[in-house]
């Protein structure tokens, strides 16, 4: 099983990284990315590949840190130093936020545009995507990109069936988190009926949002990422060992993973 989205760099996992990556593996949990939120977190990512074989990295700067990179010639300067890696598999997460007032979105999008300008250049890498309360800002910012759909994923997704239905629309990947477990989160989960089996991903986005049955534990980590596979392949009516060969397949053919 592939854990597509966590955050072993942060907080509450980094400090016992061994312990997190062997607690994951026994679990059944062989593979794990570990996205970069800013420049500097994904050098701690890449740091991890070098000492894991089965730990991959990305690079991108989360919509949250755009007001501490409002130069874009440097932004994009300091990531295609990193997206150079060997096991750095994708840019991003990178996107919008209108969740909370700061950073102001204008710092936000012109982030955004810039990585998608990046993006360009280095055509072969798959995009992850932070939306958080701003679909339609986002998919019309891809648009404008001329970006192929097929390249995106949009990672912990939390909209409504009619916003998952307008990311399908363009051809892109939507990954779930332990959120959709949880017994308030109906629509997440209605949403994730409409996404083609192909088209779909899990994640823990650890050390946040653990899913049931330890949605108070803290901090979450890779090895619950089951506990997401298990609630789809149910609602599914699919096995679980023939859920996660088919999701792990969406993954390795999107990163690119050996």
């Amino acid at each position: 099983m592939i854990d597509t989205h966590c955050h072993l760099t942060y907080d509450g996992l980094h400090e016992r990284v061994d312990d997190v990556i062997a607690n994951a593996v026994a679990a059944g949990v062989d593979r794990m990315i570990t996205v970069g939120t800013t420049p500097a977190d994904a050098r701690k990512a890449v740091a991890l590949t070098r000492r894991y074989d089965n730990i991959y990295a990305t690079a991108g700067l989360h919509p949250h840190y755009a007001g501490e990179w409002t130069s874009p010639t440097l932004l994009t300067e300091a990531l295609r130093e990193l997206l150079t890696e060997t096991k750095v598999v994708a840019l991003g997460e990178m996107g919008l936020d209108r969740h909370y007032p700061d950073p102001p979105i204008a710092q936000q999008r012109a982030a955004f545009a810039a990585q998608l300008e990046l993006a360009n250049e280095l055509s072969s890498l798959p995009i992850i995507i932070h939306n958080r309360e701003a679909t339609d800002d986002t998919l019309a910012m891809i648009a404008d990109s001329g970006l192929p759909g097929e390249r995106f994923v949009f990672h912990c997704f939390t909209g409504t069936p009619d916003e998952v239905e307008a990311i399908l629309a363009i051809g892109a990947m939507v990954s779930f988190t332990g959120i959709i477990t949880f017994k308030n989160a109906k629509a997440i989960a209605e949403a994730s009926d409409r996404v083609p089996l192909d088209r779909l991903m899990i994640e823990t986005d650890s050390p946040y949002l653990a899913p049931e049955p330890h949605r108070k534990v803290r901090p979450n980590e890779p090895k619950y990422v089951v506990h997401v596979a298990k609630f789809l392949a149910k609602r599914r009516g699919m096995g679980l060992s023939e859920f996660t060969a088919t999701v792990d397949s969406n993954a390795q053919r999107f990163f690119g993973l050996k």
